[in-house]
Formats: structure tokens, C-alpha cells, sequence
């Protein structure tokens, strides 16, 4: 049994205001917590994104299996830019921009890829494609004026 010794009422004040303290501390430690989650959450879902790299098509710039880190709000696109591509499908494509909205692409016979009829030789990490047997041939794109948005472009 606990002996019960005689408190002072200044005593038993003092236990209690440690008390609302303590309980205090543990309210403001999870508001702060819930705080840093919800803004993580928000910075995550509108402003950085993560996607991971599943196949070989942006070697060596980026290998498969590699973790990227994107900026969401960025619209403005250039030539040689990585941009990851948001399909109806929910899966995410990691691709390089080789053109802009105007500009005619096309592949030459050796496998260089034409944009304007000049080879684009400033894309780091752009392979030239293999020729000949089991080569697609692509034929002509010209991209429109006016796209808002990044595109996957097949051409037929």
C-alpha cells in the first residue's frame, strides 16, 4: 500500500498545474506533427512530385530504377527538358522534349533525328537509332502551334 503523507495544498496545486502542462506539451507535439504532415502532403501533391525511372529508353541520362524528383509547376517546356508525361492510364512516362510546338521532326536513314531537316546534336543522352531491319519507320511529325500541354506525338 502507498503511504499517504500529508500534502500541502501548494503542493497538490503544483502536481496539478504539472500536470495541464504535461498535457499541454502533448497537445501542441501533435499539432505540430499533424501541421508538418498535412504540409509535406501539400508540398508532395501540388508542388514536387517523385517518379521512378522503369525501362531503358533515357539512357544514360537516366537509368532504370533511378528515383526522379520533379517540379510540378513549371509549364514552360524547351527542347532537351525531361518532363514526366500523366496518361489517362495512371502510369507516368519520363521522356525528353526534342521539339517545340511548329517544328517538323523526322528521322534520317541513319537513324539521327531531324527537327527543322537539322540534326539535333544538343540533346545529352540522345542515341542515334538504329537503322534497317526492325526499324519503324515514323515518316514525318510537324507539331501544331498552340499546344497548352506536353504530348506523347506518334506519328503514323
Amino acid at each position: 500500500m502507498k503511504k499517504v503523507g500529508k500534502q500541502s495544498v501548494e503542493e497538490i496545486l503544483e502536481g496539478k498545474i504539472e500536470k495541464v502542462q504535461r498535457r499541454r506539451e502533448w497537445k501542441r507535439f501533435l499539432v505540430e506533427c499533424v501541421v508538418v504532415v498535412a504540409a509535406v502532403y501539400i508540398i508532395f501533391h501540388y508542388c514536387i512530385g517523385l517518379a521512378f525511372v522503369s525501362g531503358h529508353s533515357m539512357e544514360p541520362s537516366l537509368k532504370d530504377g533511378e528515383l526522379v524528383v520533379f517540379y510540378r509547376l513549371d509549364q514552360a517546356y524547351q527542347p532537351g527538358d525531361i518532363v514526366i508525361i500523366h496518361r489517362s492510364d495512371n502510369i507516368e512516362y519520363i521522356k525528353r522534349v526534342v521539339a517545340e510546338p511548329g517544328d517538323t521532326v523526322e528521322l534520317s536513314e541513319e537513324g539521327a533525328l531531324l527537327v527543322n531537316g537539322e540534326e539535333e546534336e544538343g540533346l545529352a543522352g540522345f542515341p542515334k537509332l538504329r537503322s534497317g531491319k526492325g526499324r519503324r519507320n515514323y515518316g514525318t511529325c510537324v507539331f501544331p502551334s498552340g499546344y497548352d500541354e506536353i504530348e506523347q506525338a506518334g506519328c503514323q
